[in-house]
């Protein structure tokens, strides 16, 4: 596994810092455009920083869904794939991508997405009390 190295690191731990700061305050969109900037500091090709590519498009996925800006969390959904190459797949991306093409309302895709990351995590994937809304359509 590939990790980034000095000064990039620390530029990207401090961008992440601040957004973190900045979440606790309430400052999401704020915190988004931190993030952003830390996912411009990761060296190409960014899927080989697998922790830092992955959880960075996650937490701003996240960050999305809490002000509710679906657009850019589909922005943002279809990077996901170009990141954390070395991880263990589980059918977490899919599953992101399915929740975000739902709340778009693209029901086909976002069945698509769920039956994959279903497939891939035999299930789990709709484990979380805040997944119950996506069982319940991907069941329908």
């Amino acid at each position: 596994m590939t990790v980034l190295q000095s000064p990039v690191k620390e530029k990207f731990e401090s961008l992440v810092a601040q957004s973190d700061e900045q979440f606790h305050n309430g400052n999401h969109s704020e915190s988004i455009l931190l993030l952003e900037k830390a996912w411009d500091v990761i060296p190409e090709p960014k899927g080989i920083y697998c922790e830092e590519s992955y959880h960075l498009v996650k937490d701003i996925i996240d960050t999305c869904f809490i002000i509710k800006d679906f657009n850019k969390a589909k922005e943002w959904a279809n990077r996901i794939f170009l990141t954390g190459f070395d991880r263990i797949d589980s059918g977490g991306k899919e599953f992101i991508s399915g929740k975000v093409a739902f709340e778009l309302g693209d029901l086909e895709v976002a069945k698509e997405f769920f039956s994959i990351a279903n497939r891939k995590s035999e299930g789990r994937c709709f484990g979380s009390p805040k997944a119950i809304k996506y069982l319940k359509f991907f069941k329908s």
